[in-house]
């Protein structure tokens, strides 16, 4: 990357791919009734599919995507999961921690914030049972 306006570009390109792809892989939005055995379900979906996702724009993802997490959240009517890992493009230093939401009723929201966002060390892979 040339300049932070660049890396910035680039964040925001990585978060809409990664966004279609959750969308595309999950079938649009997030059933409403969804619990929080079904979101853990759905991440476990959504890093199935990663191969063409990396090899198409160059990626990898520590740990694979779409991460890990402190597991489901309970929230005002209901229940979200917020998953984390970093992202990087080649030999680059790391692009950026990417995070992903899952929120019964709404699309898969994905954004990659600057590497020195941090992922709590105390974090599991989704594929662990909570």
């Amino acid at each position: 990357m040339d300049t932070p306006l660049d890396l910035e570009a680039w964040r925001l390109f990585v978060s809409t791919a990664l966004a279609a792809h959750a969308v595309r892989c999950l079938g649009g939005r997030i059933a409403v009734e969804s619990n929080a055995e079904d979101l853990l379900a759905l991440a476990r979906r959504l890093g199935e599919e990663m191969g063409s996702v990396e090899r198409r724009y160059h990626l990898r993802f520590d740990p694979p995507y779409p991460g890990v997490t402190a597991g489901p959240e309970v929230v005002v009517g209901g229940c979200r999961l917020l998953l984390a890992c970093t992202a990087s493009d080649g030999d680059e230093p790391p692009l950026g921690v990417v995070f992903t939401t899952l929120i019964p009723g709404r699309l898969p929201q994905v954004s990659v914030a600057p590497v020195e966002a941090s992922i709590p060390k105390e974090w599991r892979p989704a594929t662990d049972a909570f």
